[in-house]
């Protein structure tokens, strides 16, 4: 993802009079005070350890093993949600009140757009 620093223009989706898709150029808006992404990829060390240690175990205890399973998998699930809920959270304080101008709110639809297509993207994945 990349940033207004980065880049003075966004690319959206947009159709031609044959009702072709084209790419159309805009500027891009302020990002909320947190840009929305999913969880952190620093967690995925420990969480390779404790799979790592749930797989050793499972020759010994396989019911222990696969109960810990779901309680890594549950635990996951939860900061997943969490953390959907701070980005959206996030992106709503972006936009909401009275003082949002035309370009707030269309920096807002950009960047639900992205986190929708995020979403999307992750659901498809399952």
């Amino acid at each position: 993802m990349t940033t207004p620093s980065e880049t003075a223009t966004d690319q959206v989706a947009a159709e031609d009079d044959a009702g072709m898709p084209a790419r159309v150029p805009v500027q891009a808006g302020p990002l909320p005070a947190e840009s929305p992404e999913f969880p952190a990829a620093g967690a995925t060390a420990s969480l390779s350890a404790r799979w790592h240690e749930i797989q050793a175990m499972f020759v010994d205890d396989p019911r222990s093993s696969a109960e810990m399973a779901a309680g890594l998998v549950d635990d996951s699930v939860q900061a997943l949600v969490a953390s959907v809920r701070e980005q959206q959270d996030s992106l709503l304080a972006s936009w909401h009140g009275e003082n949002a101008g035309t370009e707030e709110l269309r920096a807002a639809v950009q960047h639900y757009r992205a986190f929708g297509e995020r979403l999307a993207g992750f659901t498809r994945g399952v």
